[in-house]
Parts: C-alpha cells; sequence; structure tokens
C-alpha cells in the first residue's frame, strides 16, 4: 500500500488521504454493525470532546514538582534502513489516535 511505503516521497499528503477516506465514507456500508460501532465511537468521542471543554483541562494532569524535564538527543544511528512490509497483517491501527480537523482547511479544494 502506498500509505506504508518506506519512502516518504512515495506517500499520500494529508489532500490525497483526505479524498481517499472521504470516498471510502461516501461508499455505501455493507455491515450495519460496523456502522453502528462508528456512530458509538461518534458519539462517545463528541461527548468526550465536549466535556473537554466544559471542565477544567489540566484536571487529569499532575505535575511533580521534583522532576526534572529537559530535552535531550536521542542517539538514532543503530536504526536499520527503512524496508516495505509486505506482511499487512502485522499491522496495528489505533483510530483513536487520529483526528481529522477540518476547520481552516481547505482539503476540499481539488486543486
Amino acid at each position: 500500500m502506498k500509505c506504508w511505503d518506506a519512502e516518504a516521497k512515495n506517500r499520500p499528503n494529508a489532500k490525497e488521504l483526505y479524498h481517499i477516506l472521504k470516498k471510502l465514507e461516501e461508499k455505501e456500508h455493507k455491515d450495519d454493525e460496523i456502522r453502528s460501532q462508528m456512530e458509538e465511537y461518534d458519539k462517545i468521542r463528541k461527548r468526550k470532546l465536549k466535556n473537554r471543554s466544559n471542565g477544567n483541562k489540566s484536571e487529569g494532569i499532575k505535575t511533580y514538582t521534583q522532576a526534572i524535564y529537559a530535552s535531550r538527543l536521542l542517539n538514532f544511528k543503530n536504526l536499520p534502513e527503512p524496508i516495505n512490509s509486505s506482511d499487512f497483517s502485522s499491522f496495528q491501527f489505533n483510530s483513536d489516535l487520529i483526528e481529522i480537523n477540518q476547520e481552516g482547511n481547505d482539503l476540499n479544494d481539488e486543486s
């Protein structure tokens, strides 16, 4: 798949991904169970976003006065060369990490 290509220049950009995902969304959903799960997920996500904006955003954040926060360089000299994987079954996708923010972005522009 193009998205998993080891070469970054061969991967689709954000606009291309948006259009691919939009086409998938517009297709007829044949599996009602998956569709209902997606709708339930959307309800939960919207409720969490609403609660986050209504409540104190720093409520769940713990800080430690004794902690030392510092940037440091990481040693990436021993990384293997990137390769394209043919085993897509080992790929795991976490949709909770993806939120598409369309505000301020002109993703519908075909140019």
